[in-house]
């Protein structure tokens, strides 16, 4: 649930509304535009599935440490906030 909760929050909020208030300066910063947010959710999303299957294989596979599963678990926690900020504030490039 936090990999499919995190891909929703970065593709339905922070993709289309990104920092919310954008300054009244041109050129406006790059990541008040909506196409440089879009590579940097693919790039997220990207990333939020690979953490996903490792996690989902360390839980699966006979003889792989708790550790892993429990570090991947974690990593999907946290993952929410961490893509937001990365999606809506980092400048991002265009796709």
């Amino acid at each position: 649930m936090f990999a499919i909760g995190t891909v929703a929050l970065i593709w339905l909020a922070a993709v289309p509304f990104g920092p919310l208030v954008c300054p009244a300066v041109y050129p406006a910063p790059p990541n008040c535009f909506e196409g440089n947010r879009e590579g940097s959710a693919l790039i997220m999303t990207l990333v939020v599935g690979v953490v996903y299957a490792v996690t989902l294989l360390a839980a699966v596979l006979p003889g792989t440490r708790r550790v892993a599963m429990t570090a991947g678990v974690v990593l999907l926690a946290v993952a929410p906030f961490v893509a937001y900020a990365v999606v809506a504030w980092s400048p991002g490039f265009p796709l």
